[in-house]
């Protein structure tokens, strides 16, 4: 695997943490300071009094400092910058992906005990609402 941006290997932005935080980043336009795409640099008004800075290898944000992975200030970043277009992208109407199945394969896990009755729900309940769609 290669690297997408800021020394970070490119399959840890296919996990289901990363990938929320890239669709969070698509938000952030508003919250932006400051951007200075030469430099690598972004300024990002988040919760805190004083702006988050955030360049591709790090970011002051609590999240960053927590999990020392891309958080969603550094995405943005990298999208301003170009270096997020070989990440996959999620086309709705191409997608295979069948809500109604998946809530069978967790009904089976749930009725042979392999996840608990808790668990069966949590995951469900999102996939319930898209098939309702």
């Amino acid at each position: 695997m290669g690297v997408v941006f800021g020394g970070w290997p490119e399959e840890m932005h296919s996990d289901f943490e990363q990938v929320k935080r890239i669709e969070s980043a698509k938000k952030l336009k508003k919250d932006v300071v400051s951007i200075n795409t030469e430099e690598g640099r972004v300024l990002v008004q988040g919760s805190a009094a004083d702006p988050y800075e955030a360049t591709l290898q790090e970011c002051t944000c609590p999240d960053f400092a927590i999990r020392q992975a891309p958080c969603k200030h550094m995405y943005y970043l990298a999208g301003e910058m170009g270096l997020l277009g070989d990440l996959p992208v999620y086309k709705k109407k191409e997608s295979a992906f069948d809500p109604g199945s998946e809530i069978e394969k967790y009904r089976d896990l749930y009725k042979s005990g392999e996840i608990s009755a808790d668990t069966y729900v949590k995951l469900c309940a999102p996939l319930d609402k898209m098939r309702k769609k």
